[in-house]
């Protein structure tokens, strides 16, 4: 049986060293059997609350074993220095055969804590390919004299949605890069495989939001609600300043939201 590994980390210790900044986490995650390396995600610069984008996957040998994966957190220096572990625990996965999904969080040895969450997942060969860029984005960052401008990135998670035990997990699948000081951002053509976007089900619910980006904290400027189906269904057909079928990000609380910007879907298909 195939798995999904997902992860988050929360107060982290910084490890980059006096005068060095933040540090930039990764994670590894090993058998805890054999240390043989199952998968790795990104880096996230300047970042203690990292929320990490690439899952890992897992073929389960053996339904009836239990199964302990080591999580290894690392601070990524870029090979300016040898990287420096900021932390490690140890998850048994065989829960998640049993259950819809396991979800856990594990103190990390050295300071902090890592969030797991592990549902199954089944392979697959498609992926979904698509640009994008927003128009009218409301500035935030307005700066001490008036001048500063919003650095916007975009990111799409998926929801995770089990009534019968009254979970929801939000999980992000994709994150843009940063355009600096800019209100109209076009960010660059990008493709994923549709396992991680959406475990293959088109329907599957998703939750687009653009962001503000410091060195020192991330933003939300505004989000919507949409699916795979959604975004092909709404690729604009008069260049990519059209409005007609652009979607609108929202702030603020159901009864007193505010539009603060559009998402133009430039390009969305199969591949």
């Amino acid at each position: 049986m195939r798995v999904q590994i997902q992860l988050r980390a929360a107060k982290l210790r910084n490890v980059a060293g006096i005068f060095k900044g933040i540090s930039d986490p990764y994670a590894i995650v090993t058998l805890a059997s054999s240390e043989e390396e199952i998968g790795r995600t990104e880096s996230i610069k300047n970042c203690l609350n990292p929320e990490w984008v690439e899952p890992v996957f897992f073929d389960y040998p053996d339904p009836n074993e239990n199964v302990y994966v080591k999580i290894d957190i690392w601070d990524d220096n870029r090979g300016k220095s040898e990287d420096v572990i900021m932390g490690s625990a140890m998850v048994n996965l065989k829960p998640s055969l049993d259950h819809p999904e396991i979800r856990a969080t594990e103190e990390l040895d050295g300071g902090g804590s890592v969030e797991i969450h592990v549902v199954p997942s089944k392979i697959s060969n498609e992926s979904f390919v698509f640009q994008m860029r927003a128009l009218d984005v409301k500035n935030i960052e307005k700066g001490s004299f008036g001048f500063g401008k919003t650095d916007p990135y975009l990111e799409i998670a998926k929801e995770y949605s089990y009534p019968s035990i009254g979970s929801k997990h939000v999980q992000v699948v994709y994150r843009s890069e940063v355009i600096h000081n800019h209100l109209n951002p076009l960010w660059e053509k990008s493709d994923i495989n549709l396992e991680v976007l959406c475990d293959g089900n088109l329907d599957m619910p998703l939750r687009v939001s653009i962001w503000d980006y410091s060195s020192s904290k991330r933003t939300m400027i505004g989000s919507f609600d949409t699916n795979v189906r959604g975004l092909v269904s709404s690729v604009a057909t008069n260049g990519n300043a059209d409005r007609s079928r652009s979607f609108e990000f929202f702030s603020g609380e159901l009864r007193h939201q505010k539009t603060v910007g559009h998402l133009i879907v430039m390009e969305a298909r199969f591949l």
